[in-house]
């Protein structure tokens, strides 16, 4: 399982950010209910962007366990990867936004309050996405709606030391294309039951969603993306040979998705366009500037909140608009440099090309 892929240059690091400041786009046209940002927003698409992310992840996280010298080393690099950052937008968000609640202090910091806090620093954001008399004004009271997909990206790093363990004992192809099959018919069946059903969603931004259709955006529907980022990582080599086949085989399927309005083809091309984006023409260093794509990804949302709930957007929607794109890439910047870059495994690319850049 081993695998002798050329990782020394490639573009996930910029396509990630990329990927990263749609859904942070989507959510302020969004967020804000103007109909001026509404052009905008059609023009985006969170779903691509979020399963872009999960392929990825699939590529990274299962080249980062098959370099990881143990599984408790593995496992500590994803948690300093991921944790620290996400515990600071948590406790930072409960703690400051006490500033905008309708509720006293006295009442803010009670079980509400730390329903919040408990349940959100175990990912379990649907439990409580709100806190006590903050937002209530908004289009939604939701804290930070974005991070629900942090639980799926979890159950991944779980997932990927017993995937490997059975491709070592079954086989790498029957594992993947049977893990591929049994997502599948999760992820289509719950579509199908959606779209025959209309049990109210417990809760989501996208009004368009019910409950089954939840299900179906949840961690067995979303290995398809896993599993396909996997296949790119174990047969990236021989994938580099066909570049322009997989870029047009990559267009045909997304035009045909898009003039026919489906997403199903999208389990076909979002690989194809990582691949390409990914490596086929490499656009230089990225990295050395750091990683900040999780950063806009999970302190977007609490920024465009509290700037809609400081009635900004009343004042002027342009201004409202710049000064939340200023603010996010702010936030993401130090989120980086006093947060995430500190935490870094030792082994972390990031942290060899930051000693490199430096010597």
């Amino acid at each position: 399982m081993k695998v002798s892929a050329d990782f020394s240059k490639n573009n996930l690091d910029c396509l990630r950010l990329i990927l990263a400041s749609i859904v942070a786009l989507f959510h302020l046209c969004i967020l804000s209910g103007t109909p001026v940002f509404y052009a905008l927003g059609d023009h985006l698409s969170p779903h691509f962007a979020i399963r872009g992310f999960f392929v990825i992840s699939g590529l990274l996280i299962y080249r980062s366990y098959t370099r990881s010298s143990s599984i408790k080393s593995y496992f500590e690099k994803r948690f300093r990867r991921i944790y620290p950052a996400y515990f600071t937008i948590i406790v930072a968000a409960a703690i400051t936004l006490c500033l905008l609640s309708t509720l006293p202090a006295s009442l803010y910091f009670g079980f509400g309050f730390w329903k919040y806090l408990g349940a959100n620093l175990l990912f379990l954001n649907f439990l409580a996405p709100s806190l006590p008399g903050v937002f209530t004004l908004n289009s939604m009271p939701a804290v930070n709606g974005a991070l629900w997909t942090l639980k799926i990206e979890v159950a991944f790093y779980l997932f990927v030391p017993v995937m490997h363990y059975l491709c070592s004992r079954l086989g790498v192809k029957r594992v993947i294309a049977t893990t591929f099959f049994l997502s599948c018919v999760w992820k289509f069946g719950f579509a199908f039951l959606g779209s025959i059903n209309h049990a109210s969603a417990i809760y989501s931004i996208d009004s368009s969603r019910n409950f089954y259709s939840q299900l179906g955006s949840q961690f067995p529907g979303q290995l398809v993306y896993f599993c396909s980022g996997i296949l790119l990582f174990l047969y990236l080599d021989k994938l580099k040979l066909h570049f322009q086949s997989i870029f047009f085989v990559t267009a045909v399927l997304f035009i045909v998705g898009y003039y026919f309005k489906t997403e199903n083809l999208d389990v076909l091309w979002i690989p194809g366009v990582v691949f390409v984006f990914g490596f086929w023409r490499y656009l230089g260093n990225f990295a050395k500037y750091g990683d900040f794509s999780y950063g806009v990804y999970i302190v977007h949302f609490p920024i465009v909140q509290t700037l809609i709930a400081c009635g900004l957007l009343k004042v002027n929607p342009v201004l409202f608009f710049a000064t939340s794109v200023l603010a996010i890439a702010i936030g993401s910047f130090l989120m980086w440099h006093l947060i995430e870059s500190r935490f870094l495994s030792t082994q972390s690319h990031y942290r060899q090309i930051i000693a490199s850049s430096s010597s």
